[in-house]
């Protein structure tokens, strides 16, 4: 009796809640916690909810949850089912949120509609996404219109349009990480619509489903002038093409979406007179090569330009823009954000009775990616009020949401030794998470009575280490100022011993580092740069990298040399013995199993001029330091179809082969991410492009297929190209795609049969054979199909099953994305070599999105291995972690993996004295520098 009890509460509650929704209100209260009643509208799944009356962010009460620190996911996580389901005559859910500790707290949302729930309630189909809170109260504001299925990264790729606003079935929300304590307060959870403002004409770009901005009307490329309407594009000059607008996911609901204008009109009727215009162009873009790339940018006011911009850089504008710049100590949004990325168009220009018409022009496409407009009368100080207003929303909310993560620096006391010398240093590892606020590991007192700042006296300060001839060796040094010094200089003196071995100096630089689809940041060490200075400024941890060059023909035995750091006046504020022990043991990089990063060639905003030279300095790069194979390159070229035989433009590949031999590179390449067969099909599937070959060839797609790459054949055995392994899929997650991907690899697989020492067919995703399901709905049935297809299954997510399959079908198992550390690549990549594994990608090596010196833009975070600066190529610190070189004998890896001797190599490298190293089998690979 209680349970119906509790139902027909339930049931009027919700019944107020749809019959308020249905009158068109401006705002709609879904859920405000002022009765008892409301709180069983949700499920907590973990925490402690908690109705609350002190200080309550919106009438008597409010709900606070505190966190439960053994959750599995979340702190605190709750769910409704029975909320109001047509959100459709709204703009935004909106939603009061105080963080009442000192620290930033995650949170996360998922969105769910009818459609997601009659089509197996998969995750790819719900809206996933996330944020963080700073301390205090935020309105959290989460527009209807731009609730993508998936993830921001990957949207929609199921059922291909957002989450349907008129038939909402569940909304989750999720506070704290997993072991986190605190609490968090809700309260107020409404449906917004806000009307535009009445004297300002305020535009939103971006695709039909954008995430609107309140108060702001949306624009997309289907947006023809209309005069009834008021405003659109053209009408002379057309609307922009279906695919020009996008949705980035940064800069907040504003600035996040766009449409590319260059070379379009947009109309606004208003009276005559003097009118400020402002503009936002939108410059990261989305993915890597979406970036403004133009040289020159203006606005026209029918024939006279109202604005114009010249950027020298070109495309290259966000390679170098803040290649100088560390986000120590300053405002995000004033040094990224309002002096670049979000720094609007302003001008003023007469306007006739023929309405306000603007053409936008660039010379590089992708140069005029249009994010706002707004647009008001000179002289109309409520306007001008309104848009101030609005651009401080912008601020606020990017601020609100680009929360730095890294705790305060704690407070050591060194000693007196330290004090005098106006900084304290210590000895850290290539691998040490080196911040800005780091400080010394405490240590205990020789008395045991307390703990000590973890230093050494300054005179007692040495740092040694022990190398192999033909390998790199860092001596890495953390230094805090304990007031300012200035610009020092980085002194070297030579090393001394047996023979002869260069050094050089280096300092780490910051960068900021986020998480996928949020904006939060912690400040980290991005790129080591080769200089013979150091601005040590007080307050800001700075770690100096010494690296002993040591050659294959160096003399064995102890060198020594020294560190000395001089500041602007000529005196030495330190000085650090340096202590190299070179084994007479030689590395040797050569191994029969494959290493390699995804991506090579140079991004297209390098300068032409300088990509070839800038590819043979990166495959340098990669070869001097342990990698041996390469993943990408450019296009085989199918370029027409003459009597059933094709016509193949094979300059470009073999160029690029060229290049690999000459750089001791010519094994074979992973075809992902590159040597890809331009104009035979489409992706991973024959698609529209291969419907073209057979009606140019006038054959059956798979002998068209198998004569194309016949032809190839033909040619790269003649020029000794290496072994191309095909990429012919990139984790699927979409049973219709995974068919079409099906079907092309079974054509290919006799392709490959055919020609196997130029073509393996190969694929990315995960696999297991625990379960062998039958359903077609389940993704694992079309992976197991593929791995049948495939010559090499390239895996991320693996098992032993997986190699015991391997075996018995006899396919070759690489593996990608395991983790950028030492471990990574050494005990666990030698681990999966003794399984049978036989290669190892990681992404990568220079991916690219938005500014290349700030992460915080594009799609995802930057992991890229090096970055382009104007002068030389930086490596990135995760990859100067370096490797571990697997120096392998001959045999099959399941006969080596029987092999004592093997199975104990890596120890003995690590742990033997430099005498017995030579008899290693397996020894660490060179330190990146």
């Amino acid at each position: 009796m209680a349970t119906l009890v509790q139902h027909c509460r339930l049931l009027v509650i919700c019944t107020a809640l749809l019959a308020k929704a249905a009158s068109g209100q401006d705002s709609q209260v879904l859920c405000d916690f002022e009765e008892p009643a409301q709180l069983r509208l949700w499920e907590v799944n973990s925490g402690t909810p908690q109705l609350v009356s002190e200080n309550p962010l919106q009438g008597r009460q409010s709900l606070q949850i505190a966190f439960d620190p053994k959750a599995q996911y979340h702190g605190a996580y709750l769910s409704s089912f029975r909320l109001p389901k047509d959100w459709s005559a709204y703009d935004a859910l909106v939603v009061d949120v105080l963080n009442p500790t000192a620290d930033p707290i995650d949170a996360t949302l998922l969105v769910a509609d009818r459609e997601w729930e009659q089509s197996g309630r998969s995750y790819w189909n719900r809206h996933n996404s996330g944020r963080s809170f700073p301390p205090g109260r935020t309105e959290w504001i989460i527009p209807i219109r731009g609730l993508y299925r998936g993830e921001a990264g990957s949207r929609n790729n199921d059922i291909p349009r957002n989450i349907d606003p008129d038939s909402i079935v569940r909304v989750d929300f999720g506070f704290g990480g997993r072991g986190k304590t605190g609490r968090v307060v809700i309260d107020h959870l409404r449906l917004v619509k806000t009307a535009p403002a009445e004297n300002v004409h305020a535009f939103d770009f971006g695709p039909n489903d954008q995430a609107e901005t309140l108060g702001w009307t949306s624009v997309a490329p289907e947006t023809r002038y209309d005069p009834e309407r008021g405003y659109g594009w053209g009408p002379q000059g057309g609307t922009p093409w279906p695919g020009s607008a996008r949705d980035t996911t940064f800069g907040g609901s504003l600035l996040q979406d766009f449409c590319e204008g260059g070379g379009y009109r947009f109309r606004v009727d208003v009276p005559a007179g003097i009118y400020r215009a402002t503009v936002w162009f939108e410059n990261s873009g989305y993915w890597g090569g979406e970036q403004a790339s133009h040289g020159e940018r203006k606005i026209l006011h029918g024939r006279a330009v109202a604005w114009s911009e010249t950027r020298p850089d070109g495309p290259a504008h966000a390679l170098y823009r803040f290649e100088n710049i560390e986000p120590i100590g300053v405002d995000l949004w004033d040094t990224y954000m309002a002096d670049e990325v979000a720094r609007p168009a302003i001008f003023d220009l007469e306007v006739a009775n023929d309405g306000l018409q603007l053409a936008f022009q660039a010379d590089a496409p992708w140069g005029c990616k249009i994010a706002a407009m707004a647009v008001y009368r000179v002289g109309d100080a409520e306007a001008a009020r309104w848009l101030q207003v609005q651009l401080q929303k912008i601020a606020d909310e990017f601020r609100g949401r680009a929360l730095c993560l890294d705790p305060p620096a704690e407070d050591f006391t060194p000693d007196p030794a330290w004090k005098a010398a106006g900084l304290a240093a210590w000895p850290v590892d290539i691998e040490d998470d080196v911040a800005p606020h780091t400080i010394p590991a405490p240590r205990v007192s020789e008395d045991r009575s307390h703990l000590t700042a973890g230093l050494a006296a300054p005179q007692e300060l040495k740092l040694s280490r022990l190398a192999l001839r033909g390998e790199f060796e860092p001596f890495c040094l953390a230094i805090r100022p304990l007031r300012d010094a200035g610009e020092c200089s980085l002194q070297l003196e030579p090393f001394q011993g047996p023979g002869s071995v260069a050094a050089n100096t280096s300092v780490v630089w910051y960068n900021t580092s986020r998480d996928f689809g949020k904006v939060a940041y912690r400040i980290r060490p991005h790129t080591l740069r080769e200089q013979s200075t150091v601005d040590l400024r007080e307050g800001v941890t700075r770690e100096i990298v010494v690296t002993a060059l040591v050659p294959r023909e160096a003399a064995a035995g102890v060198y020594r040399g020294a560190l000395r750091i001089v500041n602007q006046a000529g005196k030495s504020l330190l000085h650090v013995p340096l202590e190299l022990a070179v084994s007479s043991a030689v590395l040797n990089r050569e191994t029969d199993f494959l290493m390699g990063y995804f991506g090579l060639t140079p991004p297209n905003l390098v300068p032409a001029d300088q990509r070839d030279r800038i590819l043979d300095e990166t495959l340098q790069m990669l070869r001097s330091h342990g990698m041996n194979a390469v993943s990408g390159g450019p296009a085989l070229r199918l370029t027409g179809w003459k009597e059933g035989r094709p016509e193949i433009d094979f300059h470009q590949v073999d160029r690029f082969v060229e290049r690999l031999k000459a750089n001791g590179l010519g094994r074979a390449v992973n075809g992902y991410g590159g040597l890809r067969f331009a104009g035979l099909h489409d992706g991973y599937t024959k698609g529209q492009t291969g419907r073209k070959v057979e009606q140019q060839s006038g054959l059956a797609y798979p002998e068209a297929l198998r004569r194309a790459w016949q032809a190839v054949d033909a040619h790269a055995r003649q020029a000794g190209w290496p072994l191309i392994y095909y990429a012919m899929c990139d984790e699927t997650r979409v049973r219709q795609v995974a068919e079409e991907e099906l079907e092309f690899m079974n054509w290919m697989a006799e392709v490959s049969r055919a020609f196997p020492n130029t073509v393996r067919t190969s694929g990315s995703y995960s696999v297991s054979f625990h379960r062998r399901p039958d359903n077609l709905d389940d993704m694992l049935t079309w992976h197991q199909r593929f791995f049948e297809a495939l010559d090499v299954s390239s895996l991320n997510g693996h098992d032993p099953t997986v190699m015991a399959e391997a075996e018995k079908l006899g396919k070759e198992i690489h593996i990608y994305n395991q983790g950028r550390t030492r471990y990574s690549f050494g005990l666990y990549q030698w681990s999966e070599y003794r399984k049978g594994v036989l290669a190892r990608w990681q992404w990568h090596l220079n991916i690219l999105h938005g500014y290349q010196f700030f992460d915080l833009d594009g799609r995802e975070p930057d992991t890229a291995m090096i970055c382009y600066g104007r002068e030389r190529i930086y490596p990135t610190i995760v990859i100067v972690h370096g490797v571990l070189a697997l120096v392998m004998p001959a045999g099959t890896p399941r006969q080596r993996a029987d092999d004592r001797h093997v199975e104990q190599g890596h120890f003995a490298c690590q742990n033997l004295p430099p005498k017995d190293l030579q008899n290693s089998w397996v020894c660490r690979a060179g330190d990146w520098s």
